[in-house]
Parts: structure tokens; C-alpha cells; sequence
């Protein structure tokens, strides 16, 4: 699947220092790690 959108945010330094050590630790990066866990969410119900 093609990716088509970017997100951008800040996050503190305590922030990034999480999911940096947490994605060296899984030997993925920080982008995979934020889609992985956003796959986890539950779509919003539908009108």
C-alpha cells in the first residue's frame, strides 16, 4: 500500500527519547514503530 499522507508533530524530549530507544531496541524505525502501534487503534464507528 502506497503511503499518501505525512503526519508531522513535535514531542518532547523525554518523548522522543522513549520511542527512540524503544525502536533501536526493536531494531525498526521510529515511522514503523508510530504505524505499527496506529494499526492497533479501532476504527471510529461509521454514521
Amino acid at each position: 500500500m502506497a503511503r499518501q499522507r505525512k503526519m508531522q508533530f513535535n514531542v518532547t524530549e523525554e518523548e522522543y527519547q522513549i520511542i527512540k530507544e524503544y525502536s533501536q531496541k526493536k531494531q525498526l524505525s521510529m515511522a514503523e514503530i508510530l504505524r505499527d502501534y496506529i494499526k492497533t487503534l479501532a476504527l471510529p464507528a461509521k454514521k
